[in-house]
């Protein structure tokens, strides 16, 4: 062959390349009009939430609610979820396809959710104590109440994995496992949050003073914003490039709602919750008071699971593996999954590499409901 038809050649095949490249652009543009008029006309609003519950507790926003499952239950011991006070529960129960609530009501779990709600000047003064004691030990009583379980499986994450733990420091009779998703514990040095938190940076009473009763939701934004700032550069870019595609759009709207849903924090909370924890490392040291008593932390001696992600650069992985530490407990476990603070429980591989190693541990240690024959349920 000439070497004047090899040059034809390939010639030829890059402009096959480009023909192909430009039909495809063009359908996927045409796609990219049509999903934008899909998303003016509200088609991925946010659901907040897939699955159908029932409200069993309510203290002003403060919730309880209670899933309804169409799935037998096969354990008595229900799980409580306690997500984080800075933002929104159904993080837990994001879309059909990313729903751990779901996952967990089919393999027969009695599940319930606290929600934290919206914190108004009501809240404001609300301390630490007064979240664990009015609020979240009220609305587990009346989930171990309605179950009829006398303990609870108790599963935090984020920030409300620190305050299940302290939660069962205080309550260790109600708490048969407790489950903490990255939970930030050791804030010896948790990159970038911690350095933030430093008083050289940040003046924590002068900026209690300015906000008073709430800090607002878009200052906490603001730290998490700075933190992920490239990201949020690109994140209109990466928003055209999944334009075109309506499944890819279906999975990518429910989180973008979810990260932009942050919620106001009580004053007197987040006060507390930065001196105390992210400054003075109180839980580490076994210092923390609540209530104006000392908390002992080694007061946890129920089975504990700890599930830390390896690329979380909000709860490091040793930050999360100080709750270990710092317990009582004998029966102890950790685990490390691949994934960030988020992405560890909603990410692509989640349901198939995080969702049934957490059930494996809590199964092995809930109660089972046994059916003998005749169809009596014996416990």
């Amino acid at each position: 062959m000439s070497q004047d038809l090899k040059s034809q050649n390939v010639l030829g095949e890059h402009i096959e390349k480009d023909v192909k490249f430009f039909q495809q652009e063009i359908a996927r543009n045409i796609a990219r009009f049509v999903n934008s008029i899909d998303i003016a006309n509200g088609k991925y609003n946010n659901k907040k939430g897939v699955t159908p519950y029932e409200v069993i507790y309510q203290k002003g926003r403060f919730r309880v609610l209670h899933f309804i499952s169409e799935h037998p239950r096969r354990f008595k011991t229900p799980i409580v979820f306690v997500y984080a006070l800075i933002g929104a529960y159904y993080i837990m129960d994001l879309s059909e396809q990313k729903s751990f609530v779901r996952y967990l009501l089919e393999k027969g779990f009695d599940v319930y959710m606290v929600d934290w709600g919206r914190a108004s000047k009501v809240e404001g003064k609300n301390t630490i104590g007064d979240y664990i004691e009015k609020y979240l030990d009220r609305g587990i009583d009346k989930a171990i109440e309605i179950s009829g379980s006398s303990q609870i499986n108790l599963f935090g994450y984020c920030l409300g994995a620190m305050m299940s733990l302290i939660y069962t420091a205080a309550h260790q009779d109600k708490v048969k496992n407790l489950t903490l998703l990255t939970p930030p514990i050791d804030f010896e040095d948790d990159g970038i949050l911690t350095r933030l938190t430093d008083s050289d940076y940040l003046d924590v009473d002068r900026i209690v003073e300015h906000y008073d009763y709430l800090i607002p939701a878009q200052f906490i934004q603001a730290g998490f914003d700075l933190k992920n700032a490239m990201g949020n550069i690109m994140s209109n870019y990466s928003l055209w490039n999944i334009l075109w595609s309506s499944k890819t759009l279906e999975s990518f709207f429910p989180m973008d709602h979810w990260v932009h849903d942050n919620v106001p924090m009580a004053s007197s909370f987040w006060k507390e919750y930065i001196t105390k924890f992210y400054v003075q490392n109180q839980l580490m040291k076994n210092k923390f008071s609540m209530n104006g008593k000392h908390l002992n932390i080694k007061n946890v001696k129920c089975p504990v699971l700890t599930v830390a992600a390896d690329r979380d650069d909000i709860v490091t992985p040793k930050c999360a593996e100080g709750s270990l530490k710092i317990i009582g407990s004998k029966d102890k476990t950790m685990m490390m999954k691949k994934g960030g603070h988020v992405g560890v429980l909603v990410g692509s591989m989640a349901k198939n590499e995080v969702w049934p190693d957490i059930f494996s541990w809590l199964s092995s240690r809930s109660t089972r409901i046994t059916v003998k024959k005749g169809g009596v349920e014996q416990y």
